[in-house]
């Protein structure tokens, strides 16, 4: 336990890391133990339009998708931007918008960070360094806007 507490005062880039990808795992673990636990309580994704170049990323990765459930929206899915040029990936219908503006860390395939911003007009974006690689939406979710 003293070489982790030592680990983790020597580098809390790791450790921030590590817990990122520890609950991006924990909430896809959660939504499938949640949908197989026989409750009847089915959550249906449905897929984004997706604009200015982004596409679906390859590899078996899902196409960018929401779902709205007992007042919370819901994200998964992949996607990709070649030139990194455009930031808006996609919109989102009224029913799964936020009250207010939102920046939500996102898995991305280079070194840096990324983030998703949310507006109330339901207009998606790519930020940081890395918009003009792989993004995932995986593990994304937020209240509904009254």
């Amino acid at each position: 336990m003293a070489r982790l507490r030592s680990l983790m005062r020597q580098s809390p880039a790791v450790v921030i890391a590590t817990l990122a990808l520890v609950f991006s795992i924990g909430g896809s673990a959660g939504y499938a133990a949640s949908s197989a636990n026989g409750s009847g309580v089915r959550v249906t994704f449905h897929k984004l339009t997706l604009r200015n170049g982004w596409t679906t990323a390859s590899g078996g990765v899902s196409a960018p998708s929401y779902a709205v459930s007992a007042g919370v929206v819901y994200l998964t899915g992949g996607m990709h931007q070649p030139s990194g040029t455009a930031r808006k990936f996609a919109i989102l219908p009224r029913a799964a918008r936020p009250k207010h503006t939102l920046w939500i860390g996102v898995f991305s395939e280079a070194t840096t960070s990324a983030f998703v911003e949310i507006l109330p007009s339901g207009a998606m974006l790519i930020g940081g360094d890395d918009r003009q690689f792989f993004a995932s939406l995986a593990g994304v979710s937020f209240p509904v806007g009254a």
